[in-house]
């Protein structure tokens, strides 16, 4: 007999007791999912909002939960396989999704749902929106270039989602230590100290205190100490040394795809899909908020 807990546990909620295997099926049956989708509207002898831009918007919707859910467990489990799994599938999922961005047969499909400028007309305004919206997608994620330059393009992309997988397992599985005495973790309550590992430096008994959240926050909002608030947070924020070569390649590489694109730089290329639409709006934006708060 299945009980209520083992439906919700085997159900679309997070499921904290998924093993390696089963994110790894997941992973898989999402990314089958969506050639399959993918290969069916670029079959379509005639493209419509029906059969075209509605399947890939459907397909979105299905999948991103699942994916999100799937992915999630790196940053919360207690058991290091099911978190190299979760990344390992984040990884397929994000390649999966590039590699569907850019494949010029589906977009041609878009386009043709485009370019039929009556059946645009009959559309209703959030559908018509949706439409140039995905087409818009499809031409930043490089489907107006030429195969060469798409293929550089994704050999780009490729290695960003890498570095992205990279800095997010560092950062999950770097845990900064600090040790502190009980007078300098002033404000802590009684729990806090409960069970909690010590060390003694020149016969001071210290307590351990890591960057792990549930040791983390209290501190940050609970010590009285300013000094030792500063320590946890520099501890922190420099956990993770190994990220700064990551960072400094990843930012090249982001440029580098932008260029690509025929974007001046990446955040020209990304605040086009945002309210300010360019940089300039940006910084006059601040510039004009500075003014007001001198």
């Amino acid at each position: 007999m299945v009980t209520r807990l083992q439906q919700v546990v085997k159900g679309a909620a997070l499921n904290f007791r998924r093993t390696p295997a089963e994110i790894s099926a997941a992973a898989a049956r999402l990314t089958a999912r969506e050639k399959q989708v993918h290969d069916k509207v670029a079959a379509q002898a005639q493209p419509t909002f029906a059969n075209t831009i509605a399947p890939l918007a459907r397909l979105e919707n299905a999948s991103g939960g699942e994916a999100a859910l799937i992915s999630f467990l790196q940053n919360v489990s207690t058991d290091k396989q099911v978190r190299d799994a979760s990344s390992e599938a984040e990884k397929a999922l994000a390649l999966s999704r590039m590699t569907s961005q850019m494949r010029s047969d589906v977009y041609g499909s878009v386009k043709k749902v485009l370019d039929d400028t009556q059946g645009l007309k009959e559309l209703a305004p959030e559908d018509r929106a949706l439409a140039e919206s995905m087409a818009r997608q499809y031409r930043r994620s490089g489907l107006g270039l030429s195969a060469d330059q798409r293929a550089k393009l994704e050999h780009t992309r490729k290695r960003l989602i890498e570095l992205g997988i990279e800095f997010s397992r560092n950062t999950n599985e770097a845990d900064g230590v600090e040790l502190f005495t009980r007078a300098e973790l002033a404000g802590l309550p009684d729990s806090y100290f409960c069970e909690r590992a010590t060390e003694t430096v020149d016969g001071v008994e210290k307590f351990v205190v890591t960057t792990k959240y549930p040791d983390l926050v209290p501190v940050m909002q609970m010590a009285k100490s300013e000094a030792t608030r500063r320590r946890m947070l520099l501890a922190e924020e420099t956990r993770c040394p190994e990220n700064i070569r990551l960072l400094q390649e990843a930012v090249a590489l982001r440029l580098d795809a932008a260029r690509q694109l025929g974007y001046k730089t990446h955040a020209e290329f990304v605040l086009e899909e945002n309210m300010a639409k360019t940089p300039d709006s940006v910084l006059e934006f601040e510039k004009d908020l500075r003014q007001r708060l001198d």
